[in-house]
């Protein structure tokens, strides 16, 4: 009688029902138990310190062509954007990586843009399951701009960063399931002008929770279990039972790729893009410092990187003679590095994977050699390295 009534009451209020169906799904069991503490471990990260993109690890497309190519219609055009996304738009110096817009019209597969901007997209081993995704970036403010960090993979998509340029102030965040029927669900955080400076973004992804962070304060949370009125439940400490599912959640089967791109949107659409094409200031860029993945397990193919002995590492051995120079590194993960010397050596030149160090004239003996990394990615926050270098006679 009640499956009668509701089937009634789903026939006569559909919108009611539809509406439901986006927040509530099919119940499921609970284990419950206490939250997972075991501790995140680095299996993925950039810190873009070179002066070129990685193409090992980096597309400047979306590789959505039978060959991963750019050659189809959603590979260089995104929904409602008023973009086309171009290579030189993507630029690597000062230590971030630079996307950038343009007003240029143009076609790409018969669709015209107004407007190009710039996009990345991890390849095919760069794919994650369950984790924390992390990215220190500035967005910018001019309106109609579209800033956004992101990952996508099977029918999952979280959006960790969109904001909109006429609203630099709102955090928007948001889970997509991409199945046969789309379910969706977003959350917003107000905050200060995020486009004055530099900030963290995150997600952290478990088995029963999506958690938002911003500068390391969690701001928005979607729960895989949720009550009846589809109201997230918590994803730890929770007695066991069965509980409606949240139907937008992401799926435990899917792997993402991670995402940036910085775009002009349509007019009337996800932010208030420009009716005619229009030129932007040369501060109109996303910048990002630095992206990382963690995982409490890492999943297979990927592995701890930080599960090394980092130290600082010569390549030649013996005493490093007047007149001579030799180049040091540092063995393992680390993030954008100050290098330091005694009195009796000088860096002569350093890049983002190591420095170069001479001998001062009537140096001998023991010396040393130190670098610093301020924000360093296993310990998520400040190292030193120091090396003893021995000059000879």
């Amino acid at each position: 009688m009640t499956g009668l009534f509701i089937g009634i009451l789903c026939f006569t209020h559909d919108g009611l029902c539809q509406k439901r169906a986006q927040r509530v799904g099919p119940e499921q069991k609970s284990e419950g138990g206490p939250c997972d503490t075991t501790a995140w471990k680095l299996v993925f990260h950039d810190e873009f310190n070179g002066n070129a993109l990685n193409k090992e690890v980096w597309r400047t497309w979306f590789p959505y062509s039978h060959d991963g190519s750019d050659q189809c219609e959603g590979c260089r055009i995104m929904g409602t954007s008023n973009t086309i996304f171009r290579d030189d738009l993507v630029t690597v110096s000062g230590g971030s990586l630079r996307l950038g817009v343009r007003a240029r019209e143009g076609e790409w597969y018969g669709l015209r843009k107004q407007h190009e901007g710039g996009m990345v997209h991890t390849k095919d081993q760069a794919k994650f399951t369950y984790g924390r995704f992390e990215a220190r970036c500035r967005i910018p403010n001019a309106k109609g701009l579209w800033p956004a960090f992101w990952g996508f993979g099977g029918e999952t998509e979280i959006d960790v960063l969109e904001c909109c340029g006429e609203e630099s102030r709102i955090l928007k965040g948001a889970l997509h399931q991409w199945g046969a029927t789309k379910r969706s669900s977003s959350g917003k955080h107000k905050s200060i002008d995020l486009s004055r400076d530099y900030h963290t973004y995150a997600v952290e992804w478990d088995l029963d929770g999506v958690t938002w962070f911003l500068d390391g304060k969690p701001v928005i949370y979607r729960g895989r279990f949720v009550d009846k009125r589809g109201k997230a439940l918590p994803a730890c400490d929770r007695a066991p039972g069965t509980h409606a599912t949240a139907p937008y959640f992401p799926r435990g089967t899917d792997a993402m790729n991670i995402i940036f791109d910085l775009a002009i949107s349509a007019p009337g659409s996800f932010c208030k893009g420009p009716k005619t094409a229009t030129e932007w200031p040369s501060e109109a860029t996303m910048d990002i410092d630095y992206v990382r993945v963690y995982q409490r397990r890492p999943q297979t193919g990927q592995r701890d990187l930080c599960n090394v002995a980092r130290e600082i590492l010569s390549d030649a051995s013996g005493a490093l003679m007047p007149g001579q120079e030799r180049r040091f590194r540092i063995n393992g993960p680390h993030g954008a590095t100050q290098w330091l010397c005694s009195e009796g050596l000088v860096i002569a030149r350093s890049d983002a994977d190591g420095a170069v160090v001479q001998v001062k004239a009537g140096t001998s003996g023991p010396q040393w050699l130190r670098a610093e990394c301020p924000d360093d990615p296993c310990l998520r926050g400040p190292l030193m390295l120091e090396a003893a270098v021995e000059v000879g006679p």
